[in-house]
């Protein structure tokens, strides 16, 4: 059979449309974008409505009219859990939401546990700016001491001190040779809350410092008053609170003569003083933690960085228990 050539051209324009009609039919489903927003649909009257769909290997929830959900909590009608989709319109995992108000777990739903501990902290750290800068009742000699002393003197750590992989508060006087300790608040994660276990204030006559075994082991608080007393409490792993272990001071009888107590016992000097040596060169070295300006952009910008991957796992497991 011989063709014409307008033939054999209207033969290869009708083959090339059928192909393409097939290959439209094949992908019925499309994006439209119309107005800014995203719609999705079955075919050009029917868009998908009130469902999720996969898409390139992402999660979307379509909602009333093809409209792609964005920057929502959305519920799941199977299991009652609440999702967030992104500003993109994906499902998220281990990011926070666009507002930065919440933190997406790893399936998905908020990290309430990590929540709350970001709203402790901060409402904590907050509230010792407001008491470190409270003009309290004071003798002239400390009135002229605090006039150069606030929260500006201050400065903060996020550090878990009782090896519960929480992040705890440690407020310090930042201006101070020694790491002058102002405030220890622990986070217990059954109570969801800090528990303040040491406060001071730049009028106390008291100097606390903190010391931390070899090894990550207990953690020593030292509380001194001028050169004759001293008080060492210790934080166990695991533990929400010092524990006192031992208290030195001594005093004079009254013949005028020094006497010397462990835990209210009486003890010569040579006995004390070796005592006390003692128990200084086991204490362990400096808590090795970072410290920042106690102030509220500070705060915000550290309570708010980036959990790490063994924080988001500890929280999604607290969540999940």
């Amino acid at each position: 059979m011989k063709f014409k050539s307008h033939h054999i051209v209207l033969f290869m324009i009708m083959t090339v449309l059928s192909a393409l009609s097939v290959s439209f039919t094949s992908s019925a489903e499309n994006w439209l974008y119309k107005d800014g927003k995203w719609y999705y649909y079955y075919m050009y009257d029917e868009p998908v409505e009130n469902q999720w769909i996969t898409d390139s290997g992402n999660e979307y929830y379509i909602g009333s009219g093809g409209l792609m959900t964005t920057d929502k909590w959305q519920t799941d009608n199977e299991d009652g859990k609440k999702y967030y989709l992104g500003a993109d319109g994906t499902k998220k995992r281990n990011e926070y939401t666009v507002s930065g108000d919440k933190f997406v777990g790893p399936d998905g739903t908020e990290l309430v546990s990590f929540g709350k501990w970001r709203e402790g902290a901060k409402k904590s750290l907050k509230k010792i700016i407001s008491d470190l800068n409270k003009k309290n009742t004071v003798t002239s000699e400390q009135k002229q001491y605090l006039t150069y002393l606030n929260a500006s003197n201050a400065a903060f750590a996020l550090y878990d001190l009782n090896c519960d992989e929480y992040r705890d508060i440690i407020v310090i006087n930042k201006d101070s040779d020694n790491r002058q300790v102002l405030d220890i608040q622990i986070w217990n994660p059954e109570k969801q809350e800090y528990y303040a276990v040491m406060e001071s204030d730049f009028t106390s006559d008291e100097v606390a410092v903190l010391k931390r075994e070899v090894n990550l082991g207990d953690v020593w608080l030292v509380i001194s008053k001028d050169i004759n007393e001293f008080d060492f409490q210790q934080l166990k792993a695991g533990e929400y609170f010092f524990q006192g272990v031992e208290h030195y001071d001594f005093g004079y009888n009254e013949y005028g003569d020094v006497v010397y107590y462990i835990d209210g016992i009486e003890y010569s000097a040579n006995e004390w003083n070796s005592s006390l040596m003692y128990r200084r060169s086991n204490l362990g070295t400096e808590i090795m933690a970072t410290y920042y300006d106690l102030n509220e952009t500070t705060i915000d910008e550290q309570v708010d960085r980036f959990p790490t991957e063994d924080e988001i796992n500890l929280f999604y497991e607290k969540d999940n228990e």
